[in-house]
């Protein structure tokens, strides 16, 4: 910004007198951007009502589907056996169900007895199976090894790896699984593997799939190692390491280097049970103990002797001292596999328990998975239960649940001798059998459709049952009130722009002005002069023009009743106020004429054909619609175009280009005005000086 000092020889308040001058030449801009304010009001205007238009063209949208038209009414002659729904567009028909013999049926399982070694002592669902498996009825079995859940989101040109530490190898590989994008894969060790098949380097971790896998991809896999190899970094004051659970006595080994860069190896010696039941033991550096292992929780406890392996702290030490340490350790574990069979196809998942993990924890893994089963534990009976959420036959040859890998739930749990030959502790599997109009079919759910008609079935019987589609005449009826009052909201904000009053008066603001008003006084003034933007708009007349015609028009079709051929004919005319376009129904003429002949309705709001004459009032009022909303985005466009996309935003460049041209003007105005002063200031300061040089002659 230039500083000018400016009237120190004539005394005259050059900036004020350069300023006011500035305003005088300045009117033409603020006019021309008063022109663009105007315009971008009108753009903004011109969208809203394109925006009303776009909500009554989906209403339209929603009129040119018959099922609008063809609303029905279902009944049953005895909703306590069979009970019905209908869709709209369904066929006027009648049904009847003759016989039900039997009802669909999930396949479902109870324990034969209790899970519990003793009724006084029922086992603890809360807690991890490996502390409470003294309490079962039945010997647990268990496997020894690390059971590990990894996510791998992969990328273009790298191997999809595991990373296993050192030393580490994956056991197990028949329950191990693994998904890409939630579809499973087989997994096979050491051949080439097919589509559909994965290989496993067990000693690397590396994953070779039989198809290509693209970048970004997820895949899921769990697995069990031989052992689990971390590290840890600890501090002096440390006192606690937290493991996984139920780990195995005896393969807890401590590796780390002390103050003196020795290798100092720790390992555990298992010494007995805690007043909690819990598994203890020691570690211990050769016969030093410097710690305790609960085998349960897996926390180690460090003790004093442990705090002499740490360095020396020293005065200068920024950090307190730390040790390195990598833990080996394996915990114990189970696996089991289930198979269902259902309307998605066979199902088989695998599930690797840990021994931390409990009852409820098995219980909620297998509800959460994709076999679509329900399995929970009745502590009053001490049974379990697991049934198909599915009813109905899916496997033709066999049971719908089976049991294919692991004894936990065979043997442990009890499952492993119930089958159909148990009735009381086993539901199978039915299909829903029955005649309908006479023919005899089943399915394998109690809720079946057949041509639009949702039948639900209740109770095997003899007695016959009637359903009967009919049509709805009170829902069409509320269809057709609906679309006349959207019609009415949409006919009366469209007439409100188009009459609103111009106040030629107010026009935008200047900057100047606005410095003037305060905020509420701005806000007044801006609506005063938004008012009446669109007043008389040749755009939204000629659509209310067009919309009184596509409605008071009659339609010509071969099928339409004589007497039904246009809407006042059914009772919709327009209101008594001939200064607008809303319409008024006669509800019983309306009803009167849907009782009468509901095909004709249809064809007079929804008939087709080449002219105008022949289309049907919605045909003609959506056509009428989208021609204006073409109208109003090629004047003024959507929020997702550019200016020289339509008319006014050209004319807002156009503004845009004299309003720069303009300020340049004004710049250099602003400038000569500047230099004109201060060549006038210097010739004052020169005769000034001449006057002094002459009057030192008179003194």
């Amino acid at each position: 910004m230039v500083m000018r000092v400016t009237g120190l020889a004539s005394g005259m308040n050059i900036d004020e007198i350069v300023e006011n001058m500035m305003k005088a030449q300045s009117i033409p801009l603020n006019k021309i951007k008063q022109q663009k304010t105007l315009l971008e009001w009108q753009r903004d205007s011109y969208r809203e009502m394109n925006t009303l238009l776009l909500d009554f063209r989906s209403q339209l949208t929603n009129m040119k589907l018959s099922s609008f038209y063809r609303t029905r009414s279902v009944a049953s002659t005895n909703e306590d056996i069979v009970s019905a729904t209908v869709a709209s567009g369904t066929g006027q028909a009648s049904y009847t169900i003759s016989k039900i013999s039997s009802l669909a049926v999930a396949e479902s399982r109870m324990t034969n007895s209790g899970i519990s070694k003793q009724s006084s002592n029922k086992v603890d669902t809360t807690k991890s199976l490996f502390t409470v498996q003294g309490a079962f009825a039945n010997e647990m079995s268990w496997k020894q090894g690390s059971v590990e859940s990894k996510s791998i989101v992969t990328k273009e040109g790298e191997p999809i790896t595991l990373g296993l530490a050192d030393g580490v190898q994956i056991t197990d590989l028949e329950n191990m699984t693994v998904e890409v994008n939630g579809i499973k894969y087989t997994v096979i060790d050491g051949e080439t593997p097919k589509s559909g098949e994965v290989m496993v380097n067990k000693d690397t971790g590396e994953l070779t799939f039989g198809d290509t896998i693209a970048a970004n991809s997820t895949v899921k896999v769990n697995y069990v190692t031989d052992k689990k190899v971390e590290n840890k970094t600890i501090t002096k004051d440390t006192t606690q390491i937290q493991l996984k659970g139920a780990l195995v006595a005896g393969q807890i080994k401590l590796s780390f280097k002390d103050g003196t860069d020795t290798t100092i190896e720790l390992s555990d010696e298992y010494t007995g049970i805690d007043t909690n039941g819990n598994r203890i033991g020691k570690i211990k550096d050769g016969d030093k103990v410097v710690g305790e292992i609960n085998y349960e929780t897996g926390v180690i406890t460090f003790n004093s002797e442990f705090s002499k392996y740490f360095p020396a702290e020293t005065e200068n030490s920024k950090e307190k001292p730390k040790l390195e340490l990598t833990i080996t350790s394996q915990q114990n574990y189970f696996s089991f596999g289930l198979t269902t069979h259902t309307s998605k196809g066979k199902i088989d998942e695998k599930f690797l328990i840990q021994g931390s993990e409990s009852l409820n924890s098995v219980m909620s893994k297998v509800n959460n998975s994709k076999l679509g089963v329900t399995m929970f534990y009745d502590s009053y009976s001490d049974k379990v239960t697991m049934t198909r959420k599915e009813t109905g036959v899916y496997n033709e040859n066999g049971q719908e649940i089976e049991f294919t890998d692991g004894d936990f739930l065979t043997q442990v749990l009890g499952f492993h001798n119930i089958t159909p030959d148990t009735p009381g502790n086993y539901v199978k599997a039915e299909n829903a059998t029955f005649i309908i109009n006479g023919l005899e079919t089943s399915r394998q759910s109690n809720t079946f459709s057949m041509n639009g008609v949702t039948f639900t079935l209740k109770k095997t019987t003899d007695t016959p049952v009637t359903i009967n589609v009919n049509n709805d005449n009170d829902a069409l009826f509320e269809n057709i009130k609906n679309f006349v009052d959207k019609y009415n909201e949409l006919v009366e904000k469209i007439e409100k722009k188009l009459s609103e009053p111009k106040y030629k008066d107010y026009l935008p603001l200047t900057d100047d002005e606005k410095e003037e008003l305060s905020e509420t006084q701005q806000e007044k003034w801006e609506n005063m002069a938004k008012s009446g933007i669109l007043r008389n708009d040749s755009i939204l007349s000629g659509l209310i023009t067009q919309m009184r015609t596509a409605i008071y028009s009659g339609v010509n079709q071969d099928d339409l009743d004589s007497a039904m051929k246009s809407l006042s004919a059914i009772g919709i005319t327009t209101t008594a106020d001939f200064t607008t376009a809303k319409l008024e129904i006669n509800e019983s003429k309306l009803k009167a004429a849907i009782e009468k002949d509901p095909n004709s309705i249809e064809l007079l709001f929804n008939g087709t054909g080449a002219t105008d004459g022949q289309k049907g009032v919605i045909q003609r009022l959506y056509d009428k619609v989208n021609a204006t909303m073409d109208q109003l985005k090629e004047r003024a466009g959507n929020s997702y175009s550019v200016n020289n996309q339509f008319t006014i935003g050209r004319q807002l460049d156009d503004l845009d280009d004299r309003i720069e041209r303009f300020e340049d003007r004004l710049a250099d105005l602003e400038t000569r005005y500047y230099s004109q002063f201060t060549a006038m200031e210097q010739a004052i300061q020169k005769a000034n000086s001449q006057a002094a040089y002459l009057a030192q002659f008179f003194q």
